[in-house]
């Protein structure tokens, strides 16, 4: 088992380490969004804006910028396959769907630990902001791991039983969390009923978790993460599923032979 999961992780970093793109996304790209963001914020607290408001929206961004890159390598796993017609020797091989998961995930999750890392040095140096500080709520990380997770294998799904058309969601479904999620603003203040669908999502739950760990309401720490973790395990369960279903599909209909 390990060997067939480990192929999937060794192909990620073939091709980071031959992409000077792809090495740029994981460390460069976060930087690029840290400093363009907290600037931004910064000038907005130079001019009167609560202190708070650069708590609140740096926490979001590290933990948008690491679901970002563990959707991204469950996603790419895919891509690579469909942009070298391959996909069909992914899937007929003795490897299992269970590995392609596991072995994909564990990137995502690496790739995602480095950049929170780079993001939070990044931050500590440029602006004093620490969000190591945060202590045991770094543990929303998992939540946001689990939930990006079962958004790539969904992804995943459509791909493998409809085609390459639906590559899109890749970039957008990250936006969309992002709008969804509240990284930058409370979703209080977002319109019904979108509002109330930011409450479903596991995200919201622990990026406001790991807010109340900075001290940011702090009083809403615990019960916040125990709502982001309980849905993003049923996410997952529910990604794996819907993953299975379209491999299903995809060798009924032909999808995986066509790439």
């Amino acid at each position: 088992m390990l060997t067939e999961m480990s192929a999937h992780f060794y192909k990620h970093l073939k091709m980071v380490s031959r992409r000077p793109g792809e090495m740029a996304f994981l460390l460069l790209h976060p930087i690029i969004t840290l400093l363009s963001l907290g600037i931004m914020i910064w000038f907005a607290v130079m001019q009167g804006a609560p202190a708070s408001t650069m708590l609140f929206v740096f926490a979001g961004i590290v933990m948008w910028t690491f679901f970002d890159l563990v959707e991204r390598a469950v996603t790419y796993g895919l891509t690579l396959d469909i942009w070298n017609s391959c996909m069909k020797h992914t899937f007929s091989t003795k490897a299992l769907p269970k590995h392609f998961i596991l072995g994909n995930s564990i990137f995502g999750l690496f790739s995602g630990v480095i950049a929170f890392s780079v993001v939070g040095v990044s931050g500590l140096l440029a602006f004093g902001f620490n969000i190591f500080s945060s202590g045991a709520y770094l543990i929303n990380l998992i939540s946001i791991f689990f939930f990006a997770t079962a958004i790539g294998l969904i992804i995943n799904s459509l791909m493998v039983s409809k085609g390459e058309k639906w590559m899109a969601l890749i970039w957008m479904i990250t936006g969309i969390v992002m709008v969804f999620s509240g990284v930058y603003y409370p979703v209080d203040v977002l319109p019904s009923p979108i509002k109330e669908f930011s409450q479903f999502l596991p995200s919201t739950h622990a990026i406001n978790s790991f807010r109340a760990g900075l001290g940011y309401l702090p009083e809403t720490g615990a019960s916040e993460f125990l709502i982001g973790f309980a849905s993003s395990l049923v996410s997952l369960v529910i990604g794996v599923v819907i993953f299975w279903a379209g491999l299903k599909k995809g060798h009924r209909n032909g999808v995986i032979t066509r790439y």
